[in-house]
């Protein structure tokens, strides 16, 4: 029975990848700090570290061998560096959750030529092998990562990229989207405002972005384990979607209209949609689909989260209400 490792694993998606390994047979081993409390009671078994603090994580898998570690908290090269050293050459592949936002323009100097704006990003025009990352800079200062995200990660690719003694896959996941569970709020921003007639504000002729179903986003993490895929493989439906194509699901899901409103300059402006782009942000999927795993269009699936989220939302507008 194959034995695996997610660090992490007790949120959002993190918790249906957990259950979809041990539907699929394996031993799951939870590595986090212990303070959220996760469904799976004495069907995982549970290391206690703190990512973020060196050497606890060495210190809870020291002596420990897993075919495969997914890596749902590393958020800095150094969280990177001593995962490679905790694990060393005593785990069979390691996969790392990234995010779309590796590649987005706004947050670093790009050292090869930029794909253009309207472009989907490719996984060949950002190769962490040729990334610099830096354990010196104040990961751990109050704030600096927050404002850091997108190089955090990046820096954290390079790093596992280099350091790793086991070969290494990057699932740089889109926004990913789920009725249940998202602590991002994202979706319910949407619900909430149309429910009340609130205004939701969008950039000036708004872009386009890459989404994920929370079930495929876990799918695919739990597939990448035990693949013979490496390197960097984005994790997107193979369509984009805007503010608008959100809120007509949630149009839709409701029976109310949704009032948006664009603006030149949104910053700042607390209905400004999480969704909305000041211009087109995708990824492309192609090479998930050629490695052997297909994501689903988002107009498939979007309208059925819209739906099931409205419903599990309490205060439902009277005309949801049959």
């Amino acid at each position: 029975m194959p034995d695996i490792c997610v660090i992490g694993g007790t949120r959002y998606f993190g918790k249906v990848l957990v259950q979809k390994l041990l539907d699929d047979g394996h031993r799951v081993t939870l590595v986090n700090r212990g303070q959220t409390p996760d469904p799976f009671g004495d069907t995982v078994r549970r290391l206690r570290a703190d990512v973020n603090v060196p050497g606890e994580l060495t210190a809870a898998v020291a002596g420990e061998r897993f075919d495969a570690v997914v890596h749902q908290m590393c958020y800095t090269p150094n969280a990177a560096v001593e995962a490679c050293e905790a694990f060393g050459d005593r785990v069979g592949k390691i996969v790392m959750t990234s995010t779309i936002e590796v590649y987005n323009k706004d947050t670093f100097r790009w050292r090869f030529p930029a794909p253009p704006f309207g472009a989907r990003a490719r996984e060949e025009e950002l190769d962490p092998a040729d990334y610099d990352f830096d354990t010196d800079l104040p990961w751990s200062a109050p704030g600096y990562l927050d404002t850091h995200y997108g190089e955090g990660k990046r820096q954290a690719e390079a790093a596992l990229t280099r350091c790793a003694k086991a070969p290494v896959l990057l699932a740089r996941v889109a926004h990913v989207l789920a009725a249940e569970g998202d602590f991002t709020g994202r979706l319910l921003f949407h619900v909430d405002r149309i429910r009340a007639g609130r205004p939701i504000v969008a950039h000036a002729g708004p872009g386009r972005t890459s989404l994920v179903q929370a079930e495929e986003a876990a799918g695919f993490l739990a597939w990448a384990a035990f693949s013979d895929a490496t390197g960097a493989v984005n994790v997107a439906s193979p369509d984009t979607a805007d503010v608008y194509d959100v809120c007509a699901a949630v149009e839709s899901a409701t029976g109310l209209a949704a009032d948006v409103i664009e603006k030149e300059d949104p910053s700042g402006d607390l209905d400004l949609s999480p969704f909305s782009c000041p211009f087109d942000f995708g990824m492309a999927s192609e090479r998930a689909a050629d490695l052997g795993y297909r994501f689903t269009p988002i107009e498939q699936w979007l309208p059925a989260v819209a739906r099931n989220a409205v419903a599990d939302r309490p205060g439902s507008h009277p005309s949801e209400e049959q």
